[in-house]
């Protein structure tokens, strides 16, 4: 049975701590960049801290209503509901354990860019860790543009959702140099 994809909902803080909760400690490393135990509450009420336009955030769950996926898209600040100004925003996904390298990632992705798109974002970002390959493979399958870089501890992954004709050649520059 295919999983159901579908916005997650503000109150939903018991799915949100279910699922990572049941994540490996592993996994939470690679989705949160940090070996955190438990969900802090602060970070807890940011994931759930949505609107559907500026903070978009879609669960995939299985046929018994666990949730098995989890995609995060966060609208770059100085945005506001009423007069959106950030064209770009932060994706994040993780998927259980189980459930990886099963598509569920990619129509995460695909969906929640969808939605993106008719919110007015042009460009997604992420923060990949390098051991994270299979987030990379799956960004780097699902745009047709990318451009990445590394800083740090990470790969800046940036996602150009209607192609090159919508950013100037001094932004793709300045993204590189960054």
């Amino acid at each position: 049975m295919e999983p159901l994809i579908r916005p997650l909902q503000r109150h939903e803080s018991g799915l949100l701590e279910d699922f990572v909760d049941r994540l490996s400690p592993h996994s939470r490393y690679l989705r949160f960049h940090s070996p955190i135990p438990k969900l802090p509450p602060v970070v807890r009420r940011a994931l759930l801290d949505v609107d559907g336009r500026n903070r978009i955030a879609l669960v995939a769950e299985a046929g018994d209503g666990t949730a098995i996926g989890l995609v995060h898209v966060i609208r770059a600040s100085g945005a506001d509901e009423v007069a959106p100004r950030g064209t770009e925003a932060e994706i994040a996904v993780a998927v259980a354990d189980a459930w990886q390298r099963r598509g569920v990632g990619r129509r995460l992705v695909t969906e929640v860019t969808e939605r993106a798109r008719a919110a007015g974002i042009d460009r997604l970002t992420a923060r990949v860790l390098p051991e994270n390959t299979a987030a990379l493979e799956l960004f780097r399958a699902e745009f047709e543009v990318l451009l990445e870089r590394r800083d740090r501890d990470a790969v800046i992954v940036t996602a150009l959702l209607d192609g090159v004709g919508q950013i100037s050649e001094d932004d793709i520059l300045a993204d590189l140099v960054a």
